[in-house]
């Protein structure tokens, strides 16, 4: 129920980095133990549905005990995804950052490997996953443009294979540079092939 005493900013509508912190902040609930999978999908669902901080602060309602004097102020634990600054001082920036470089030195097995070596939930594992994921698809990608490429009566993958080839030295990079500020950034050929041999979260 909301309170009479509710704080105004409260009212005010979610922006994205305030939902993306949220989603994060749950994401990090889960590789903990602290809710289930089935309780993740729950809130997640809130976060995303959430049109102002009030709605999207019931999704950490139950994680903590919450005071009423806490609700109506809006400054409990549960809200500082919402209320604290954004950092970007994640913990193994480094080694996710190689995790994504290391496809230079040891192919599709860098990622692999640095995901085997890091404590789950880490941000290197989340990262090494997330190179993986991106290297098994570029891998399929490459072989299934080769052997339509002795198929088709066409010199169409003359150009196509380059495009390719420097858009996968592109993602990769990016990837990488990414993981070195802490970021937690999506390759868009995730959008569009939505494959996950490892988990990201």
């Amino acid at each position: 129920m909301t309170s009479a005493f509710e704080h105004p900013s409260l009212k005010m509508p979610v922006t994205d980095d305030q939902r993306d912190r949220a989603e994060q902040w749950l994401q990090e609930a889960y590789a903990e133990g602290r809710i289930t999978e089935q309780e993740f999908d729950r809130r997640i669902g809130q976060v995303i549905s959430a049109g102002t901080r009030r709605e999207l602060n019931e999704a950490f309602f139950g994680l903590v005990h919450v005071p009423s004097s806490s609700k109506a102020l809006g400054v409990h634990p549960a809200y500082q995804p919402m209320i604290r600054p954004e950092t970007k001082q994640q913990a193994g920036r480094g080694v996710a950052g190689l995790a994504h470089f290391s496809v230079f030195f040891l192919w599709i097995f860098g990622p692999l490997l640095f995901f085997a070596l890091s404590r789950e939930g880490s941000y290197p594992r989340k990262e090494a996953a997330k190179a993986f994921n991106f290297q098994l698809i570029s891998m399929v990608s490459f072989i299934a443009a080769a052997i339509l490429s002795n198929v088709v009566p066409f010199d169409i993958f003359d150009w196509i294979f380059p495009l390719m080839g420097v858009g996968w030295l592109v993602l990769t990079i990016i990837g990488g540079a990414k993981a070195l500020q802490g970021e937690d950034w999506k390759n868009p050929v995730k959008s569009v092939i939505k494959v996950e041999a490892l988990k990201e979260r």
